[in-house]
């Protein structure tokens, strides 16, 4: 029996609900492929309303509770999930639409690997009181929020059972959608309490990543995504983010390295020890004949390739003159406040 080619499956002419799944791609019918941008548009208009429909059916609070309840069964299927948004365009699309519409996330540099750099450039022992560093950033965001949410557990790390990093220092939630967070989650807290509490997520070594992120105001059940703004605080091994290296450029451009940091690898230092290609949570770092490289397009800044080099090949700078602008471009994705002139047009 001789193969059929991929391109003579019939795929409209004796059943037109006859799909068709090939090795890179799915042959949809003939009547399908010529709607699917209309059935995109209604799908994830249908999408919104079962979900208003099921919010005012049930709690928030169980609603939320079956979320982190499924995230735990799929966490494991992550990476295989992200790949397939390289696969289909139209799984990437529907993805896209129903949980990465509109998101802005930029991963922060640590701040005690940025600092060695510009000590070194300066030529002075530490940072003075007026050195403006990344996590700034974030502290300068938690000052423009009225509402202020710590939780008391990370869903990645408590889905991943880790076993490295701590579980019980999660997310902090900003905006008045943190009021529909259920209590047992977490706590509220002020601005200081909040900066301290970034600070020491810093010194476990856990980096943060904030912006405003679709997927949490749907697990956490908060609403209109312009309610919720999200300061992650990430390990290496189990961030969500990790799928940067397997998920479609679409998806993956709204997880950005913040402005101004520019990642570069001295090759006559590096003694190919491979201890930055390990810690690499975008596998942004590797073996090209024999010689480290980084890839500019996978590597999103973190710093954490510069501080475990052993010879300190790898050279974290940022522009601090970038800073306000990074502040003042994060903090309108959000109503931090009831003054906040968040745009209302997207």
């Amino acid at each position: 029996m001789h193969n059929v080619p991929e391109t003579t499956v019939p795929t409209s002419l004796s059943n037109p609900f006859f799909v068709c799944f090939s090795k890179d791609k799915i042959l949809f019918p003939q009547w399908f492929r010529k709607r699917k941008n209309t059935f995109l548009n209604r799908f994830s208009s249908w999408f919104a309303i079962f979900i208003n429909w099921t919010t005012n059916q049930i709690s928030m609070a169980i609603v939320s509770r079956i979320s982190v309840g499924a995230t735990k069964i799929f966490f494991g299927s992550r990476f295989w999930l992200a790949r397939q948004t390289r696969r289909f365009k139209f799984f990437n699309r529907l993805v896209t639409r129903i949980m990465f519409d509109g998101d802005d996330m930029i991963v922060v540099p640590k701040d005690n690997v940025v600092t060695r750099t510009i000590n070194t450039e300066i030529k002075i022992d530490e940072p003075s009181d007026t050195t403006v560093l990344p996590s700034d950033v974030v502290k300068n965001i938690i000052s423009r929020a009225d509402d202020i949410f710590i939780m008391n557990f990370c869903l990645c790390r408590k889905s991943n059972k880790c076993e490295d990093y701590p579980v019980d220092h999660g997310c902090v939630f900003l905006g008045k959608g943190v009021h529909k967070i259920p209590s047992d989650y977490g706590h509220f807290a002020t601005a200081e309490e909040a900066k301290a509490y970034i600070d020491e997520c810093s010194e476990k070594g856990l980096v943060h990543i904030i912006g405003r992120n679709k997927l949490d105001s749907i697990w956490l059940n908060t609403g209109d995504k312009k309610d919720l703004m999200t300061i992650c605080n990430c390990c290496p091994c189990c961030c969500l983010w990790n799928m940067t290296r397997n998920i479609s450029d679409e998806i993956g451009s709204v997880f950005k390295r913040m402005d101004g940091v520019n990642v570069t690898l001295d090759s006559d230092k590096c003694i190919k020890c491979g201890s930055c290609s390990e810690i690499c949570f975008t596998k942004a770092v590797k073996a090209v004949d024999g010689r480290f490289e980084i890839d500019q397009n996978l590597c999103r800044g973190c710093g954490r390739c510069a501080e475990e080099c052993p010879s300190e090949a790898i050279r974290i700078t940022y522009d601090e003159g970038a800073i306000d602008g990074i502040v003042d471009r994060i903090g309108t994705l959000v109503r931090l406040n009831e003054n906040d002139p968040v745009a209302e047009t997207e």
